[in-house]
């Protein structure tokens, strides 16, 4: 499995997230600071970057800390949680969304503050609301229950206006879905689809043989290859979409691996993994 990761640019703090986006955070108990390391151990990752990114991650909000002796367990906080909700509506909702033909957008304040903008920023990326322009954001479908949630989370109630609006003919001779294709780079994460097309279809036949370990480190990169595209792709509506978007091959071939090496992968998490409930 290791030529699966052959090109693969791992960053501990990202890795983190997906371990617990995807794996951990569905044990409820955090997670011992050995167990972390372990399994981040699987992709080459030191014990002391692990510990630093816990750290770092903490400090960002992720993550609270239970201590117990000499031992330190890792738990999603409530920003945590919320972050990883809204990211998994996107991940792991395989099908294509239906289309009204509307639009959300988020308008935001030129005058908020570096720090929080950044944090809206990503909070408002992980919800798949695509940039348009440096204070302006765009959804065709966006949850509206995750929106309210960043903005109360965020503090941006007073400093962000959202809009509901859609296209009127007329005024431009561009068809809307090139204007959005050029506006959201869509070539990019088109050519994006394509390499992660490339490394997981040759594994795709032999994903369901997998024994436990193997099962669980290609899941886990899958999911996080998946997910660095994933927040780059607008997920545009079919009608703006080009043809043959290779975004919808890209989407079935995730969902049928990760389908296959479910439970393999869980038994691997379940032999090896110690959580706060039995410390």
């Amino acid at each position: 499995m290791t030529l699966l990761k052959s090109g693969v640019k791992l960053r501990a703090n990202s890795l983190l997230v997906t371990l617990y986006g995807d794996a951990l955070a569905a044990r409820k108990a955090p997670v011992s600071l050995g167990s972390l390391i372990e399994l981040a151990g699987l992709f080459g990752l030191t014990s002391r970057l692990v510990r630093t990114s816990a750290f770092r991650l903490t400090a960002d909000g992720w993550f609270d800390v239970t201590r117990l002796g000499r031992r330190s367990f890792y738990g999603l906080s409530t920003l945590g949680q919320q972050r990883v909700v809204h990211a998994q509506r996107r991940i792991y909702d395989f099908a294509p969304l239906p289309w009204d033909g509307h639009w959300t957008l988020a308008l935001v304040s030129a005058q908020l503050k570096a720090s929080t903008r950044q944090r809206l920023l990503r909070d408002l990326l992980w919800a798949g609301f695509g940039q348009v322009s440096s204070n302006v954001f765009a959804h065709p479908h966006a949850d509206h229950t995750a929106l309210k949630e960043i903005i109360s989370s965020t503090q941006t109630q007073s400093q962000l206006v959202v809009l509901r609006a859609q296209s009127i003919d007329g005024y431009t001779g561009q068809p809307l879905a090139t204007v959005m294709q050029d506006t959201f780079k869509l070539a990019a994460v088109g050519q994006a689809w394509q390499d992660f097309i490339k490394r997981f279809a040759p594994v795709e036949p032999d994903a369901a043989g997998l024994n436990p370990a193997n099962a669980f480190y290609t899941r886990t990169l899958l999911i996080h290859e998946y997910r660095k595209v994933l927040l780059r792709d607008p997920q545009l509506p079919a009608d703006l979409l080009p043809d043959n978007w290779s975004g919808n091959k890209a989407r079935a071939l995730c969902a049928a691996m990760y389908r296959s090496m479910a439970d393999s992968s869980n038994q691997f998490l379940a032999e090896r993994v110690v959580d706060l409930s039995a410390a």
